[in-house]
């Protein structure tokens, strides 16, 4: 069965690629605007649901900035990516 939400990188996956090529923040509408390119049903409640559970699982960490703006940090402590990785990267 194919469906149309199938996509070869998963959307956490690139998320984190998006913050890693912005020096581990950036904000939920920038990340917004970048996965729309290739994740054409992505809108912004479905984007703050897989925030939350990026941040249940303490990959990120998100900031309030104002009513509709939230700042985006990859946590650089986590151990569920390898820390490493993450020294090279950034």
């Amino acid at each position: 069965m194919k469906t149309k939400y199938w996509n070869i990188n998963p959307i956490i996956n690139a998320i984190i690629d998006i913050l890693i090529d912005n020096k581990g923040e950036v904000l939920d509408k920038r990340i917004e605007e970048l996965l729309n390119k290739d994740y054409k049903y992505i809108n912004n409640y479905y984007l703050q649901e897989i925030f939350m559970k990026m941040e249940s699982a303490n990959i990120i960490k998100v900031f309030r900035i104002s009513k509709n703006k939230k700042r985006i940090i990859l946590n650089k402590d986590t151990n569920t990516i390898r820390k490493k990785l993450i020294k090279e990267l950034l």
